[in-house]
Formats: structure tokens, sequence, C-alpha cells
């Protein structure tokens, strides 16, 4: 089937090594490097139970046939749930990444965690690209930060109140009212915050001196809670 989501990873501590789609066919190819003598292989598809199969490594490459899916049963008279949140989710449109499956340090800003997505780049200046196309803007929880500036959000925001993080083609606003597709081009990040853990503050401050008593202050403090956004500067 085509579309199916697979990803591969360390068996160890569960690092995500590549992903990558099903074509029309329902084939895939994954191309990867690792040290390790295996890797485990994970397949997802709406409607059908996740598939889980650990790869021996000693051969630079491997045929793995017909992988058959099966469906989940839709009447059951007892349901136990195991939660395993897959690194990477495709959506129609929507590329999905789960925040926690990423390691950085623990505190980490949303920056460093775009640098460990597959396919994402963060250049010195701080722009960032997604399979070298720039993002345009960075969305909270589906609506502006604080101001147009992406930046404002990836070097700011902590990662431990990050659940997903979300990639789509920019639309303009008739684009998303009329669900016209939009450009391809041009990426917009959207990142999900829990709603007990949408809060939060942070504000910069600088000072300078020279010659003849003269000096110059300027500081901004920034505070977000659910919807509401207030800045206060001052020089």
């Amino acid at each position: 089937m085509s579309s199916a989501t697979i990803f591969i990873e360390s068996p160890k501590d569960s690092t995500l090594l590549n992903y990558t789609i099903s074509n029309n066919s329902g084939n895939f190819e994954l191309i990867f490097k690792t040290k390790e003598a295996s890797s485990r292989l994970n397949i997802s598809y709406t409607g059908m139970q996740a598939y889980f199969r650990l790869i021996d490594l000693t051969t630079n490459k491997i045929d793995l046939g017909n992988i058959p899916l099966k469906e989940l049963a839709s009447n059951l008279d007892e349901v136990i749930v195991n939660v395993n949140r897959s690194p990477i989710t495709i959506k129609k449109d929507t590329l999905e990444f789960n925040a926690a499956s990423f390691k950085t340090r623990p505190d980490a800003n949303l920056e460093e965690t775009l640098k460990q997505l597959p396919g994402v780049e963060v250049d010195a200046a701080g722009n960032t690209t997604v399979n070298g196309k720039p993002v345009q803007r960075i969305l909270v929880n589906g609506k502006e930060f604080i101001g147009n500036d992406p930046k404002i959000a990836t070097k700011n925001l902590p990662k431990e109140i990050i659940s997903k993080i979300q990639v789509v083609d920019t639309k303009t606003q008739s684009q998303e009212f009329t669900g016209e597709e939009g450009d391809s081009e041009n990426k917009t990040v959207n990142i999900t915050i829990d709603e007990d853990k949408n809060k939060g503050y942070f504000s910069r401050a600088t000072v300078g001196g020279g010659a003849d008593e003269r000096y110059e202050m300027s500081g901004i403090g920034n505070y977000f809670e659910d919807d509401m956004r207030l800045s206060v500067l001052a020089s």
C-alpha cells in the first residue's frame, strides 16, 4: 500500500536513523549508516496494526520481500493499549515529528531540536530549511507566536514544553480558507504545545557605555499563556 510511514531506529536507544514513505506500488528504500549489528524496522499505516521487525545488518543490501500488514480489529471484548509513539508520522500533506523521540541536552531550545530532525537544517544565522526549502513561518498551536520572525520561537521555546513539530507547505489566508494546496517551495512549521504547558516568559536586556558619560540601555520582556501574548519594550 502507498503512503505508509517507514522508519528505522537503533534497538539500543531508539535513535532514529532514517525514514521514508512507501510509493504508489507499496515499495520503499531506506539508506542509513550505523555501527550496530542490527536495527529495528517500524511500519505504520492508518487502520493497520503497527509492524516491527529486527533487521540483521551483517550485509550491506537487504531485500525484505513482501511485508503483510494486519487490519485493526473493530470489535473487541477487551482492549489493551500499548503506547509507542512513532518519531515520524506522515498524514497527507503534513510531516509530523514527535519531539520527545529526538535526543538533545536537557535545557535545549526549539532551534537545537530542529537540528536533530532528519531533513531539517539550521544555519549559523538561525535560518531553517526543510529538505532544502526555506521555512517562512513558525506557528505555535496554529497561531503566530510573538511577531512574524521565526527566530523568536526557535531561540526561546524550550524543548521540554514541545509535544509535536509539524511541517506543511506554506499557505496564504485564501488558500487556507478554500483548502487549496500551498506553496511547496516554502514551508511552515507548527509547534504543538500541550495545554498545561502553553505558558512561559523570556526576556533580553542590553547595556552599552562610551565616552563623555554617554550610555544606552534597552530591554524586552515577553509573556505567553494559551492565546495571550504580551510584550514590554523599554530603552
